[in-house]
């Protein structure tokens, strides 16, 4: 059924205060994007036809982010689909969930096994995706695109500009966020390592300890590319002169409150992220044992679900997160 126009707009960033232009970050950003699945991977090809398949015209751009991006096989590939409009959406139901509490998120297979291939999928428009990556106060979207992603299909060359602008913007999000926190001197593995690791708290997260340095030291260059071209850009801090070296120049006040927005953050995030699982059991074919198999990936707490609680979700599946949350497999 047709989506109404009600559905169809979203706010869009084309200009602020935060925004940073520095084309030679927009070319790091752009470069990367292109590069990031340089390699032939088949599978990754249906399953990006069957998602064009699926919105036909109305698809500006399809990302690609996630463990896939580090080597990883044995996993759902993380794929962002970014709309012109809600219109695209199968359902009224549908986009005005996109809409009230983005994205919507839904599986995707093609194949059969052992040869199925499967992409968790993320779906928001492109102008609600340059929003928040600059205009959102949670962590949610700006934090996970501050981290490497690549591009894998796009309608046109001005989409491609768009995006490139909306991840570049993520990354000063990310910085300007996580710097007053930091000590008075720093290097970018503390800034991404620290940053990282206060936006695990804002979520439902089930990553084991150190995590985030892990992923720093998996995309090394990437993160002190990005930290050396946006020192002295206006987000609080400077290089020091002395290689991979920072200087904080936030001061008490903004340290006062960026520990207050972080905390702040945290129980928004909470929230945010119990409404966005309810919505994702839904939205998501099985969604639930999604859940719980990326827990047990990730904590090596695996949990199995019984007939009645795979029929009911929502009703009786809920309670069988206690047990991983008390063990610190969920926080």
């Amino acid at each position: 059924m047709p989506v109404h126009s009600a559905f169809s707009a979203a706010p869009v960033a084309h200009s602020g205060p935060e925004l940073v232009h520095q084309p030679v970050l927009c070319e790091l950003v752009d470069a990367r994007l292109k590069a990031a699945c340089a390699w032939p991977d088949q599978h990754r090809e249906q399953l990006i036809e069957a998602i064009r398949r699926r919105y036909g015209n109305g698809v500006s751009a399809i990302l690609i982010y996630g463990s896939y991006l580090r080597g990883k096989r044995d996993t759902l590939l993380d794929f962002y689909v970014l709309l012109e409009d809600y219109a695209a959406m199968r359902s009224r139901w549908q986009a005005a969930l996109a809409w009230a509490l983005p994205p919507n998120v839904f599986q995707v297979q093609c194949g059969e096994p052992p040869m199925e291939a499967r992409a968790k999928v993320a779906v928001m428009t492109l102008g609600r995706f340059e929003y928040v990556m600059s205009h959102d106060f949670h962590s949610y979207f700006w934090a996970r695109f501050a981290q490497p992603s690549g591009l894998l299909y796009c309608r046109e060359e001005a989409a491609r500009t768009r995006v490139t602008g909306a991840i570049t913007q993520a990354a000063s999000t990310f910085v300007k966020a996580v710097v007053p926190l930091l000590p008075a001197e720093f290097t970018a593995a503390v800034l991404v390592g620290q940053g990282l690791s206060l936006t695990y708290r804002c979520e439902l997260r089930s990553e084991p300890p150190g995590y985030a340095t892990q992923l720093y030291g998996h995309d090394t260059a990437w993160y002190e590319s990005l930290v050396a071209l946006l020192a002295g850009a206006g987000l609080g801090y400077r290089a020091s002169g002395r290689p991979g070296l920072y200087v904080n120049e936030t001061g008490q006040p903004a340290h006062r409150r960026a520990i207050l927005a972080w905390w702040s953050r945290r129980l928004q995030g909470k929230v945010l992220s119990v409404l966005r699982l309810f919505k994702a059991v839904l939205t998501f074919d099985r969604g639930f044992e999604y859940l719980l198999w990326k827990i047990g990936r990730h904590s090596g707490e695996w949990i199995e679900l019984t007939t009645r609680q795979r029929k009911y979700p929502l009703l009786l599946g809920w309670p069988v997160l206690w047990r991983p949350y008390r063990r610190g497999a969920v926080r």
